[in-house]
């Protein structure tokens, strides 16, 4: 499918914040350092402490809740909603890494975020994604969900709420490699998992990347008691990278809502958190991961 209407490309960036984001990537602590948008202010509006750049028809896709309560220990009120609707052009919002991602390193980065039930459907003729990930501001199109695609250097969390003859719900989380030919889907690697992820709670959504054994893990967490957050039964994803030739390049974190030109999915989405690095604290002592002799919750 082709879009009717030619994207806008804008930059919603704080004064001073861009200039200062450039100094910083040029710096030997780059590597080191991690971004993190809690969205206590409207990064729409250049109120949020990272510069974002908005991409596509933002105002139909994006609008900043400011009144939402915190939803978890450490949140900040106020949320970024996302809608998620096939009958709309696609659009996107990212913020620039600090230093860019690559199949010879390991990284991580996350969301949490809340699937509203309010409003919410998933058709059973069609299959189209809540999403989030890193991608490269050069080369990653907005074309995700043609064929041939122009969705190069993508690192993505997907579910795909549809449930259709072949199963569904499924979290299918999906990595294009660089470019080879005119179709990003020649070179990419995706799992899916059949899992419900439930609504009107808080997600922890968590991505690592091991360079040594090339290998994405996905979970999704959700609340259970102050700051621990336990899995979500089923909610477990590995995919294998190592046939991806040539590697991704990533350079920016963001939100991708994509277009299908039919109604295959209406959703809003609140996300809380986008980060990338270390999990954020105090989510970090609340993250459970294995269970303990005796069976008490060990955090990570």
């Amino acid at each position: 499918m082709t879009h009717s209407a030619p994207f806008r490309f804008a930059r919603v960036v704080p004064a001073g914040l861009l200039l200062a984001g450039l100094l910083l990537a040029a710096g030997p602590a780059a590597s080191r350092a991690a971004v993190v948008e809690r969205f206590g202010g409207d990064p729409l509006a250049g109120a949020s402490d990272l510069p974002f750049f908005a991409e596509g028809d933002v105002g139909a896709r994006f609008a900043y809740i400011p009144g939402t309560p915190p939803r978890f220990p450490g949140d900040r009120p106020g949320s970024l909603r996302v809608l998620y609707d096939t009958t709309l052009p696609a659009a996107r919002l990212s913020t620039p890494l600090s230093s860019s991602f690559a199949l010879d390193r390991d990284f991580a980065f996350g969301a949490v975020l809340t699937l509203r039930s309010e409003g919410f459907q998933a058709s059973p003729d069609g299959f189209s994604q809540i999403s989030f990930g890193l991608w490269n501001a050069s080369t990653t199109g907005f074309g995700r969900t043609l064929f041939p695609s122009d969705s190069f250097d993508l690192v993505e969390f997907d579910y795909f709420a549809n449930v259709t003859d072949f199963g569904g719900p499924f979290l299918s989380p999906t990595v294009f490699g660089g470019r080879t030919g005119d179709n990003a889907f020649f070179n990419f690697a995706f799992v899916s998992v059949e899992t419900s992820l439930p609504r009107d709670v808080p997600l922890l959504c968590v991505l690592r990347y091991a360079a040594a054994d090339r290998i994405l893990r996905v979970t999704v967490s959700r609340p259970l008691r102050g700051l621990i957050f336990e899995p979500v039964p089923g909610a477990v994803a590995t995919v294998d990278l190592s046939r991806l030739d040539p590697t991704f390049l990533l350079d920016v974190i963001g939100i991708a809502a994509y277009t299908e030109g039919a109604p295959s999915l209406h959703a809003e989405v609140d996300y809380d958190l986008l980060y990338t690095g270390v999990l954020p604290q105090p989510l970090r002592n609340g993250l459970r991961r294995r269970p303990a002799p005796g069976g008490a919750a060990v955090s990570r």
